[in-house]
């Protein structure tokens, strides 16, 4: 262990591991993965120094904010992917899903307290930050929690970067050495207690087995008091789903990403964000698979550190450079971001400048002020935003370039900037198979001012920066896109 980067590790409360703990216990909350995985890695360090066999929990609730059926399916499919590898693997696992609310904290608790020592996924939004906050005060050992996210530590940031530029510099100063020091492949390689742990006939105390909901998931997933209206996407949530978009990606979208990428007709964005989200890949995996296509010749040495500019960092192809940055300075950003903020979520997180002009044009007129109802169901008087919205609610996902015209126009359609961000959120996070996440907030604070600077006045607007459906019709290739999409009839 003494080789780990401490910046990745939170120590959450001051207790000694338990000597009578029959486990190490190994909470698997967000980086949902076996393999290039730092907090999986920790824990089986743990289990040699106490030469402890490894317990790996791996649940999932039914009573989170904006659960609905599309998340769950996504979940579980994943779930049963693992569930066969660690049968295969003979690993002490446990996978459940809950029915009712409260059985994941009943089973968590049940398993800690025959636990040494409790490590889990650092994770700076969501039900996972305020878990983290939580539990670690209720347990009465050692609960660690370690960054499995992306290829800067996020320990190694002092405060919340207000810019990406100002990410970029500390991206580009550190990322030699992050790239340089991965996750091990495959850290249950290392585990050197193998022993089986019969875990207590009360454990899951008159509650299901995870084995069961995940072999009939439709129907285990349609009793639950979920939102089932939100339907399940064609794209499967298990790892192997994962590998094989990046392999396309790379080989159909990568070398002409930098010219494509904005055109949804093209389709050429890599679509890795719901894995990327829920763990199913590392970031580490997707960056060293990129760069090993990098043009002959090309190696780390190539490398010059251009103080956050965007170009003349990696110095090789230059789609590749495009995307490297989007995957590493623009995610990662976020992260660090809510890591040092517990506001990431609301409006007086923004800079000063933003709330200014904000407040200086709340009360400019309107002419198109529409529900949240009618934004979810693509009725308005865009055609372009209204495929774009279908897309989200059809398909879990909005072309990367048509999101934040998505944004803009909502703050121009509804009544002030509070209600503007409340539908922004919650439409994301009903709809996006890849919502919930510090990339989520990113980019709809985006469409704030947050990582942006002050441009031209504009009524409604003020200082913001300005989109419009016209100008995105000239940019970009949309014919294919809104015949697919563009169906949903526009107001009049």
């Amino acid at each position: 262990m003494k080789n780990f980067n401490s910046n990745r590790v939170f120590k959450r409360n001051n207790h000694e591991p338990n000597p009578d703990g029959e486990y190490v216990l190994y909470w698997m909350q967000i980086n949902r993965r076996f393999h290039y995985n730092f907090a999986l890695e920790y824990a089986v360090g743990w289990a040699n120094k106490l030469g402890k066999p490894l317990v790996i929990l791996e649940a999932f609730s039914c009573d989170y904010p904006w659960a609905t059926a599309r998340t769950h399916t996504f979940m579980m499919q994943g779930m049963k992917e693992h569930l066969e590898y660690a049968d295969r693997q003979k690993l002490n696992y446990v996978s459940f899903v809950e029915a009712e609310a409260g059985q994941y904290e009943s089973l968590l608790k049940k398993l800690a307290s025959n636990a040494a020592v409790l490590v889990t996924d650092e994770y700076p939004v969501f039900i996972m930050r305020k878990r983290n906050e939580t539990y670690p005060q209720e347990l009465e050992i050692p609960y660690f929690t370690v960054d499995s996210n992306g290829l800067i530590p996020l320990g190694l940031t002092d405060k919340d970067p207000y810019s990406a530029y100002l990410f970029r510099k500390i991206m580009q100063k550190n990322f030699v050495e992050a790239f340089t020091n991965p996750p091990k492949q495959n850290p249950l390689e290392d585990l050197e207690n193998t022993d089986k742990v019969e875990l207590s006939a009360d454990l899951y105390d008159g509650i299901t087995d995870g084995r069961d909901s995940l072999e009939k998931i439709p129907e285990f997933v349609s009793k639950l008091d979920i939102n089932q209206e939100v339907k399940p996407i064609e794209w499967h949530g298990g790892r192997q789903a994962a590998l094989g978009m990046l392999g396309a990606f790379i080989q159909n979208g990568l070398k002409v990403y930098d010219e494509k990428r904005n055109d949804p007709d093209e389709k050429k964005t890599s679509n890795l964000s719901p894995w990327l989200h829920f763990g199913k890949i590392s970031e580490y995996e997707v960056v060293k698979a990129v760069l090993e296509h990098q043009p002959a010749g090309w190696d780390l040495d190539k490398i010059t550190y251009n103080n956050g500019s965007t170009g003349g960092f990696f110095n090789g192809d230059p789609n590749i450079d495009g995307f490297l940055d989007e995957v590493i300075t623009w995610r990662e950003v976020g992260f660090h971001y809510a890591h040092h903020r517990d506001d990431y979520d609301r409006l007086d997180s923004l800079p000063d400048w933003a709330m200014e002009t904000l407040n200086n044009h709340r009360d400019d007129p309107r002419e198109w002020v529409y529900t949240y109802e009618e934004l979810a169901n693509s009725q308005t008087h865009d055609e372009i935003w209204n495929a774009a919205q279908t897309q989200l609610r059809e398909e879990g996902i909005i072309h990367n370039y048509l999101r934040m015209l998505w944004g803009k126009k909502v703050i121009e359609w509804t009544p002030d900037p509070e209600t503007a961000l409340e539908y922004l959120i919650d439409l994301n996070n009903t709809y996006a198979i890849d919502g919930r996440d510090p990339n989520s907030y990113s980019g709809i604070f985006w469409c704030f001012g947050r990582f942006d600077r002050a441009w031209q006045e504009r009524p409604i607007f003020g200082k913001l920066r300005y989109m419009t459906s016209d100008s995105t019709r000239k940019k970009v290739k949309l014919k294919q896109y809104l015949g697919k999409y563009g169906n949903q009839k526009a107001l009049l």
